[in-house]
């Protein structure tokens, strides 16, 4: 096996034997990582109200327990740590009205009264494995996340009950330091890695180059990360899913080893296609052996590995015989070099290109892979599963995911219905389904459907969603209320019980590129978030305005709404311009451009969602003496082209931010609709095509500039949502 030894490497290694094997669980007895998440989302006063123990039932199956032992102390008993912290969370849920979520926390928990469990409660795990992440997160959502960002989602994971999550952090090194020793140069090298925001699509296979010129300080950096990420999750006992090697190189290694069987796959959207070795030749051995070989020394393993090979990419031959031998030699690659190894793979290719992936494909794809050595993720399980029009993977354990955000735009969407029964459902038919997971493109958003689908991994039976919804409510906001119930309510029946196709939440038209001829994919009656807005403006429990998580959630659906009235009123407009009525127009024009400004100024009161909290982390993880011009570069990028200026997939992870919604979504439907009324005032055709020249070039500077956008919120949310519900609901009504 090629010796991959340099300096850094070499550099690295007191760094991993202080930080990496000392987190390995050898004792059973360790609870002091619940411990220290206890002081971490209570505080260090409440570590001694909870009496912690980890016990094997008899079954020796996943459980986790809660009792009350004396007045104000509570017995918390699981198998594993991650149970152990999932006892916790259901105690704070379901006892103490306490929620910790990505939107917020609400919790007046007092160490002098604690509630009491009555009777005690034993929850029997049904998901062996809970999954969470998907290779796209790693973009979206974490790519600017320095370590106490991390350590709040891991322990976010463990109050969750997520036992195999995604760990692709810090990658780029391994792979740097060993095309480098087969003789790549350090440019040939920049040629390949993407920028920091769009490094998940390099890993697939999807992208090369773009925004690019990673250097090795931000390489290094990540790399300490990575091993204070995998020294938490395997505290508390979780099992990290690594990345492998699919086969996707640089284009320079074709030079260095012209012999290769290397090609070029077809282009992706905009981008040029990548380049592919394939696993038949000898080289491919080598790079795969020794990635898992060097990533091992470096981090660790916990024998999953997850390597996507045609992810939205089409595989070089659609015959059955190169599909199978393309699976049998990845795995038996990664055997060689782990004996223990798990393939983890995402199913997303499935379901994506169905035409290319029929029958007879998929079951000599996943055939190559022996029996109980390949998990799948059944990636968009919610919406279109692959389980059940695969013969439940041809016999490979799978895993139930939820989806459900893409890119993660902005917009309240759901199937609280459905993922409330189907993974039941699944369950009882496949002895295959061995978790559930969550693989959504982006966090941080829509936070009811993610706190039950986190619950089906024990459920099971369906639970009611009247008396959960009342629950939920009870929580989120630290009392009950049955008027904030009843929307909520009426919205999971409707906002979260889509059942048409859709890729994750109806498009919000503020923040895409404007154009005539919009269609509404509204599924629902937008009259059931003006309820809820409606309802929410008229709550005056001091205790309820008082939360974070209140405040959030009135801003959410207020942003909602007006993005309701916004397509609306855009399609009035758009019928005012066909017919000729310029009064219409300008009347319904204004309309529009004051709801983008009523979005801007309504999102701006919560500091997650705005765009300087989104630029400043990018400038933060900027490696010492670097420029945070490219860094800045890549978060400006990613939530508006999302790639050159002709991007097909421009404003896929669109996010009504505040500042970019003024300075960025603002600014283009001001010059579309003024395109529009000279079109109606000189009687000259609309020239779409002058309009997205000109559109493009603004876009573009916009994403070149680096002038900070404020961190901190402005304004009070219920404040200005009751003045803006004064404004449009009235005006609804009239």
């Amino acid at each position: 096996m090629m010796a991959i030894i340099g300096p850094s490497f070499i550099n690295s290694q007191s760094l991993i034997q202080s930080q990496l094997q000392p987190s390995t669980i050898k004792n059973v007895n360790d609870v002091s990582v619940v411990q220290g998440l206890i002081g971490r989302i209570l505080g260090s006063e409440f570590i001694p109200v909870f009496q912690l123990t980890l016990a094997n039932n008899s079954n020796n199956e996943e459980y986790f327990s809660v009792s009350s032992t004396t007045a104000n102390t509570i017995q918390l008993t699981a198998n594993t740590p991650v149970n152990l912290a999932s006892a916790l969370n259901y105690y704070l849920k379901y006892y103490a009205m306490c929620t910790f979520s990505w939107t917020g926390d609400q919790c007046s928990l007092k160490t002098s009264s604690i509630p009491s469990v009555p009777t005690a409660v034993t929850i029997n795990v049904l998901s062996q494995w809970r999954y969470y992440m998907n290779v796209c997160t790693f973009g979206y959502s974490t790519v600017w996340w320095d370590w106490p960002r991390w350590e709040r989602e891991i322990d976010w994971m463990a109050l969750n009950g997520y036992n195999l999550p995604l760990a692709f952090v810090g990658q780029e090194y391994v792979w740097y330091e060993i095309f480098k020793q087969m003789g790549l140069s350090e440019a040939q090298l920049m040629d390949w890695f993407t920028g920091p925001a769009f490094l998940p699509w390099n890993r697939m296979g999807n992208v090369n180059q773009w925004a690019g010129n990673l250097t090795m300080g931000w390489m290094s950096d990540q790399m300490s990360l990575q091993i204070q990420i995998l020294g938490r999750m395997r505290q508390y006992g979780m099992k990290a899913v690594l990345p492998g090697f699919a086969g996707h190189v640089p284009q320079a290694l074709s030079e260095v080893y012209p012999k290769a069987n290397i090609v070029q796959l077809g282009g992706w959207g905009t981008f040029n296609g990548t380049y592919y070795l394939d696993p038949s030749d000898p080289l491919f051995s080598k790079i795969a052996q020794t990635f898992i070989f060097t990533q091992d020394q470096l981090y660790g393993t916990d024998h999953y590995y997850n390597f996507d090979p045609f992810n939205e990419l089409e595989p070089p031959s659609n015959d059955t015989t190169y599909l199978h031998n393309c699976s049998k030699l990845m795995f038996s690659n990664l055997l060689a070099a782990d004996p223990n190894a798990i393939w983890v793979l995402q199913g997303w290719f499935l379901v994506d290109d169905p035409e290319f992936w029929q029958p007879a494909q998929t079951e000599a794809f996943l055939s190559g892979v022996p029996i109980g050595k390949l998990l799948v993720l059944d990636l968009w399980a919610d919406v279109i599963p692959a389980w059940n029009i695969t013969k439940y993977f041809y016999g490979h354990n799978w895993i139930w995911c939820m989806l459900h955000n893409f890119g993660g735009r902005t917009g309240m969407y759901g199937k609280i219905p459905t993922i409330s029964t189907a993974p039941i459902i699944a369950r009882g038919l496949s002895p295959g389904m061995v978790g559930t997971g969550l693989t959504p493109e982006a966090i941080e958003q829509n936070v009811i459907v993610y706190d039950l689908m986190n619950e089906m991994a024990w459920r099971a039976t369906p639970p009611n969603l009247q008396q959960w919804v009342e629950n939920y409510v009870s929580r989120r906001y630290g009392k009950p209320n049955n008027d904030l119930s009843q929307v909520w309510y009426d919205m999971v029946l409707t906002v979260f019980n889509c059942t048409e196709f859709l890729y994750g939440t109806v498009d919000s038209l503020i923040g895409l590129r404007p154009h005539l001829n919009w269609t509404s994919t509204l599924y629902y009656n937008p009259d059931v978030v003006n309820r809820a807005w409606s309802t929410m403006v008229a709550i005056t429990d001091p205790d309820i305005l008082a939360t974070s998580t209140f405040q959030f959630d009135i801003a959410e659906v207020t942003t909602q709404a007006l993005s309701n009235i916004f397509l609306q009123d855009e399609l009035i407009m758009n019928s005012a311009f066909l017919d000729g009525d310029l009064t219409v127009f300008l009347k319904q024009s204004e309309a529009l451009l004051n709801l983008i400004a009523d979005v801007d100024t309504i999102v701006s009161t919560q500091q997650m969602l705005l765009i300087g909290n989104w630029t400043a982390r990018a400038r933060a993880l900027t490696p010492a003496g670097e420029s945070t011009d490219l860094y800045e570069f890549n978060a400006r990028n990613q939530v508006t082209l999302w790639g050159p200026y002709y991007s097909d997939v421009h404003d896929y992870a669109y996010k009504l931010w505040g500042g970019l919604t003024e300075d960025y979504y603002l600014m283009r439907w001001t010059l579309f609709t003024k395109y529009l009324a000279q079109s109606l005032t000189t009687h000259q055709p609309f020239d779409y095509n002058k309009f997205v020249q000109d559109d493009e070039y603004l876009e573009s500077y916009w994403g070149t500039q680096t002038n900070k956008y404020p961190t901190e919120p402005t304004g009070n949310a219920i404040d200005i949502s009751r003045i803006l519900a004064k404004q449009h609901l009235g005006a609804l009504a009239m």
